[in-house]
């Protein structure tokens, strides 16, 4: 899958935060926004579909708060982990 640089960027901005998200108690809020920006970046490519259906069911889950707090960071982990798997990086 070949993306824009600008997406590509994006997305690997994206990504590098997953991988390593701040310990801190507004963590939702904070991921929230960019999964929802990996999204829109996402939704351009086919190409990405599985992770695209990952990243909104996790979506779901941040917006309704049921992932437990002690779970959240390496929930986000494993998401940036998949679109690593999109950028071969």
């Amino acid at each position: 899958m070949k993306m824009s640089n600008d997406d590509l960027k994006k997305i690997t901005t994206i990504k590098q935060y997953l991988l390593d998200p701040p310990a801190t108690f507004k963590l939702y809020d904070y991921a929230l926004v960019y999964v929802e920006d990996a999204i829109k970046v996402l939704e351009n490519y086919s190409g990405a579909k599985n992770v695209m259906e990952h990243l909104q069911g996790l979506l779901y889950r941040l917006q309704n708060k049921s992932i437990p707090q002690e779970e959240l960071r390496n929930t986000l982990k494993q998401a940036g982990i998949e679109i690593s798997k999109l950028t071969g990086k």
